[in-house]
Formats: C-alpha cells, sequence, structure tokens
C-alpha cells in the first residue's frame, strides 16, 4: 500500500490534533470537579499525554508543509461544556463523562492506524494510541472499583 499524499497526511494529522486538544479541554473541565487528588492527578497526567500528542503531530505537520490545528473546532466546546456540567454531579459522573471521550479518542485513533502512513508518523500514531488505550484502562477500572469511595480516598 503507497504512502498517502502530504496533503492528505496533513488532513489526518490535523484531525488527529484536534481530537487531542478536544480532550484536554475536557480533562480541564473534568479536573476543576473531581473531589479525589489521586484521581486529579492521574487525569492530569493524561492531560499531559494530550498536550504531548498535539507537540508531536505538529511537529510532522510543520515538517510536511503543513499548519498545525492551534485550538479545538466547535465540538472540542461543546465537549468540555459537556464534561463541565456531567462533572458537576460528582466523582462516577465526571469519570463516566471521561469515559465517553476517551472511547471516542480511542476509536479515532485506531482508525488512523489503518491508513498508510510513513513509518515515522505510524510510530508516533501508535505511541499516542498506546496512551489511549491506558487511559481508558485507568478511567474503566476506577469506575468499576469505585475509587474515589475507597479508604484513603483524599478529597
Amino acid at each position: 500500500m503507497a504512502v498517502m499524499d502530504q496533503q492528505r497526511m496533513v488532513e489526518r494529522l490535523n484531525d488527529l490534533i484536534a481530537l487531542d486538544h478536544d480532550a484536554v479541554g475536557a480533562y480541564e473541565a473534568a479536573i476543576n470537579r473531581i473531589e479525589v487528588e489521586a484521581l486529579r492527578m492521574s487525569l492530569r497526567e493524561f492531560q499531559n499525554d494530550h498536550l504531548r500528542h498535539i507537540q508531536d503531530l505538529s511537529r510532522v505537520v510543520l515538517g510536511l508543509g503543513g499548519t498545525p490545528r492551534q485550538k479545538p473546532d466547535v465540538k472540542g466546546f461543546l465537549l468540555k461544556g459537556f464534561t463541565a456540567i456531567t462533572s458537576m454531579m460528582g466523582n462516577e459522573a465526571a469519570l463516566k463523562a471521561m469515559q465517553g471521550n476517551e472511547k471516542l479518542t480511542n476509536r479515532t485513533y485506531e482508525q488512523a492506524l489503518k491508513e498508510s502512513w510513513t513509518e515515522e508518523v505510524r510510530t508516533i500514531i501508535e505511541r499516542n494510541f498506546r496512551d489511549e488505550q491506558r487511559h481508558l484502562a485507568f478511567i474503566e477500572n476506577s469506575l468499576r472499583m469505585r475509587s474515589w469511595e475507597q479508604p484513603g480516598a483524599q478529597v
């Protein structure tokens, strides 16, 4: 399978960058509402992963002669607002909102891996996808274990 042309690569990478911008905003909304410090710390780490994704993908877009996305699109503002409103209902609701966000992010990165990238770009997308899988696994485990209710969960 031939590698896709540069313009298509820039468009697809910018789609991923927009998704990561959306995730950064959603994480910020959830972090501001989560009451358990250990959960906030993990979510902040995941938010930092998304910021790294933006930097790494933006560097590739620039190298291809494109202009990287600089901010979320309308969908991102809606996602952040939804997460903020849902998070007002407590730790569980905030984590469920983030679970939905991470499922979307996982599906999108998984789809991206079906395309024909250069080896360098594929390596970055694969690493980002592994991050997304780790985020989703943590959130789902936290929901399953109801970690915010466990003894020692600090507020």
